[in-house]
Order: C-alpha cells, then structure tokens, then sequence
C-alpha cells in the first residue's frame, strides 16, 4: 500500500517550520499527532470541540462554523502547509436499520467534516504546494457486522481523498492512513453495547499510528496510502483484492463470538450470519 500521489518531483519536506493544522486535536491519535509535530519544529494549530491552548474551538458536525475556524487558524499560523484530517468517531449500527441520528453523526463526522475543512483550507493549501492527510482506518475495507455507518465513513474517505487527488494532484500531496485497532475512547460507546471491533483487526498502539502519520507527512514523496503495520496493511489487501475470502473469516469470527454471547445486545438479534 504505498502507491505514489502527485505528479511532481520528489522535493525534500522538512517538518520544521511546516504550519499545520490537525482536526480531532484533543483526542487520542489528535493530541500525540500534534505534541508530535511540534516536536519537530513544526507549527501547529488543532481544531477540536473544546478550546484549549493551541486549539481553536469548532464543532465539526456544523459545517457553518468550519470556514471561520480554519480561517482563524490560517491567519494565526501565516498560512498552511499540511492538513492532517484526525476527527472520527465509532458506534455501533445495523445496515438493515434505517439512517438515524446517530448513523448521520458517523458520517457526518468521519467524512463530510475533513471535506468541509479540506475545502476551506484547499486555496491556501494549494498555494503553499501543501499536504493533505486523512486518517481512515483498515475498516475502509475489511468490513465487520454491526459497524455500517463507520464502514460506509471510512470507505467513503478513500473515494474522497481520489477525488481530490485528481483534481489537485498537480499542486498539493494526498495521503490516506489505515490504523488497525487501537484501544482508545473511540471505540467505549461500541464496547458497551458488546461490540469489540479488536476482534477482527491486529492491535496496534497510538504510537505506531503517530509514527506512521509523521512518516507520510515529511516524506520527499509521500504515499498514496499506507496501513500503521504490515499486519493491517496485509488485513485490507485481502480484503481489498480477495473480498470473499476475508467475508469468511469475519462470518467465522462473529459467528464464534456469537455462539458465546460475545456480541452484547446484538447476540439474538443479529443471528447466525
């Protein structure tokens, strides 16, 4: 997983005196990504719910309050050179169940936000020859029960950051990252209604992710995507280019956990699949 993206010539990217602004700044990929880059002499500004030193406050799932924020961010960094799009969340829904509020927040959250934020910065971006990093998730691929609008969030990233790369590839980089399962708050609202996604994909911690998106952010050429470990990244390959073997292994896996009860409130409803 580590096709090229862009068209230009490889350039060193120092991160040191990069300005980057980082989305879902306060949680747990967000905070380290941020402590991270200031590290390496980067400047940086988050966008996150809670204001805080450095962070600017802005709920994601309003998109009237994006424009401003990023603006504010702009203007307070001297412009941008790298977007890292962190923000995400995970619940627990049924693909045979009608959309709700919820499943809308999902989405609304892991998807249209980074394109609401991407698109306020993409002018700037653009004149800076800058850089655009989602933060997806192998779920992009390997698909699991019970996740649908987290699934459908984080395929639907992948297709975004296409289209955006296409049309862009001439003046900004974009890269998509696929973190395994990392035991952080994200996944508590899932965990509590039975639903353990660290069954399905190998467990990796918050330092590997980190590690990966400063790997992509100060590469001479950056990749087009790349999984946080080689287990993840072998995980959506078959997924990706042998998709009914890997339906297999997840019916065999939850069908195991169900037969133990080890699918919480989900057990009888979703039955033997």
């Amino acid at each position: 997983m580590t096709g090229r993206a862009g068209l230009r010539k490889s350039r060193s990217w120092e991160l040191a005196g990069k300005r980057a602004l980082v989305t879902g700044a306060a949680g747990a990929f967000g905070s380290a990504t941020v402590e991270k880059l200031r590290s390496r002499g980067a400047e940086v500004i988050g966008l996150d719910l809670q204001k805080s030193d450095g962070i600017i406050e802005c709920d994601l799932t309003r998109p009237e309050q994006i424009p401003a924020a990023v603006s504010e961010a702009i203007d307070r960094l001297g412009g941008l050179d790298l977007l890292i799009n962190n923000a995400g969340i995970g619940l627990p829904a049924l693909a045979g169940d009608a959309p709700d509020a919820v499943a809308r927040k999902v989405i609304e959250v892991n998807l249209f936000a980074g394109w609401g934020v991407t698109a306020a910065a993409l002018p700037t971006l653009r004149a800076a020859q800058g850089r655009v990093i989602f933060v997806s998730s192998g779920l992009a691929y390997v698909t699991l029960p019970l996740a649908a609008s987290y699934l459908v969030s984080k395929r639907a990233i992948d297709t975004y950051a296409d289209a955006l790369r296409i049309e862009n590839g001439r003046a900004i980089d974009v890269s998509v990252i696929y973190p395994g399962y990392v035991p952080t708050p994200i996944h508590d609202a899932s965990l509590s209604r039975g639903v353990d996604l660290g069954l399905f994909l190998p467990s990796e911690t918050v330092a590997q992710v980190v590690e990966t998106i400063m790997d992509v952010a100060g590469a001479a050429r950056p990749p087009r995507n790349r999984a946080s470990t080689r287990s993840t990244g072998f995980g959506v390959a078959v997924a990706r280019h042998l998709p009914s073997v890997a339906d297999r292994l997840v019916r065999l896996r939850t069908n195991q956990q169900r037969r133990k009860g080890g699918l919480g409130e989900w057990t009888v409803r979703l039955g033997k699949i």
